[in-house]
């Protein structure tokens, strides 16, 4: 890119981070063992930076930021987002606007709104609206399959004594009939008073699917969600016809046109975008518009660093289209390592502080712990 510029970018630094968990995160397409995260942090000759992160097969998106976007950006305009967006999804000669490269330029674009509140002396959220709602509505997102029903009905309990009034289940390892009594289970040990979410990731056929439904209705889930592979949109819809349980999908979703195809598919009751994915923040709120238009329910994917968290916090604030936001309990991420002390994560609820940016910061001795690789360009 040309530099245009009244403050470029000077410098880019691209960070692969690895950290193995405390224990498996099982779900329905198998366990992991470790988290990976690729943040990327943007400089300015006057000391400025600003922190950004793309979701997805990490690899990839290290690659894609450190031998595609990287040079390019190099003396960019920090106030220069809109112009950026154009020439990363209208100009190339061959459209990539989907996959590993729409997750580096997402990542970009979070680190130049966390630079322009800086340099501003606001809040993103100021930048992004002004502060819509004082807290976020939370939910946590971490129940993971367990053979032990004892035992992930414990993880649940621990999960709701921290206040949250949400909380997410991922099953579906094991057929419809024989996860029945997870569900079961779950909905005794929370109460009517909890809202219980049911995540297949993915892992259902239509044919299961249907049974699921069908067989998990009298628990009152408040969503199930990705209970297909994401292409299989029209089947989504087909099954979202029949369901009497709201259907949440989206994370493997990319831009405002994929979830508009969503919508005029009547797939989902439930958005759920990833800012880390979808193209960054500017994505995130045209997407929120787009959803509003076909009458769809806004609640962000996020589960990743910190960094996720704010983007995606900041997002939700600024918002009337979006509502509740996913936490990570798990202690299994370069989460608290990376926000300022200033957030506020309690009783089933956030609160976006207002430090200048996206109030998030990149750590020395996180760096040191967890960096696989560091590259930077100048």
């Amino acid at each position: 890119m040309k530099p245009s510029s009244q403050l470029p970018i000077s410098k880019v630094e691209v960070f692969h981070f690895r950290k193995d968990l405390i224990s498996e995160m099982r779900i329905s397409r198998g366990g992991f063992k470790v988290r990976e995260h690729v943040i990327v942090r943007l400089h300015t000759a006057d000391g400025l930076t600003g922190l950004g992160e793309g979701i997805g097969t990490a690899a990839s998106i290290e690659s894609v930021l450190s031998n595609y976007l990287a040079p390019r950006i190099i003396g960019l305009d920090v106030l220069a987002i809109e112009s950026f967006r154009f020439r990363m999804f209208r100009e190339p000669t061959y459209f990539e606007n989907l996959g590993s490269v729409m997750s580096s330029v997402s990542a970009v674009e979070m680190a130049l709104w966390d630079l322009q509140g800086k340099l501003l002396g606001v809040p993103c959220y100021q930048l992004l609206g002004g502060r819509f709602r004082d807290r976020i509505r939370a939910y946590a997102s971490d129940v993971y399959w367990q053979e032990s029903v004892s035992d992930l009905c414990a993880e649940t309990t621990r999960i709701a004594d921290l206040g949250y009034g949400c909380i997410k289940a991922h099953l579906g390892v094991m057929p419809p009939r024989q996860e029945t009594i997870r569900v079961a289970a779950l909905r005794k040990v929370l109460g009517d008073d909890i809202d219980l979410m049911i995540d297949l990731n993915c892992g259902y056929d239509i044919r299961q699917a249907r049974e699921a439904i069908q067989r998990w209705e009298q628990f009152n889930l408040y969503w199930l969600e990705e209970p297909l592979l994401p292409d299989l949109g029209d089947a989504l819809g087909s099954l979202r016809s029949i369901s009497k349980i709201p259907i949440a999908a989206g994370e493997n979703e990319f831009a405002a046109s994929g979830f508009h195809k969503l919508g005029t598919q009547r797939a989902i009751d439930v958005a759920m975008p990833d800012v880390g994915r979808v193209g960054g923040i500017t994505e995130l709120k045209n997407i929120a518009a787009v959803a509003r238009a076909h009458g769809i329910v806004v609640s962000p994917h996020n589960f990743s660093s910190g960094v996720l968290l704010a983007a995606t916090a900041h997002a939700i604030t600024s918002s009337a289209d979006m509502d509740l936001i996913e936490v990570d309990t798990s202690g299994n991420a370069i989460y608290e390592e990376t926000l300022n002390e200033s957030w506020i994560i309690k009783d089933g609820f956030v609160t976006v502080p207002d430090d200048l940016g996206l109030g998030v910061t990149l750590r020395e001795s996180t760096i040191e712990k967890y960096a696989q690789t560091k590259k930077v360009f100048e």
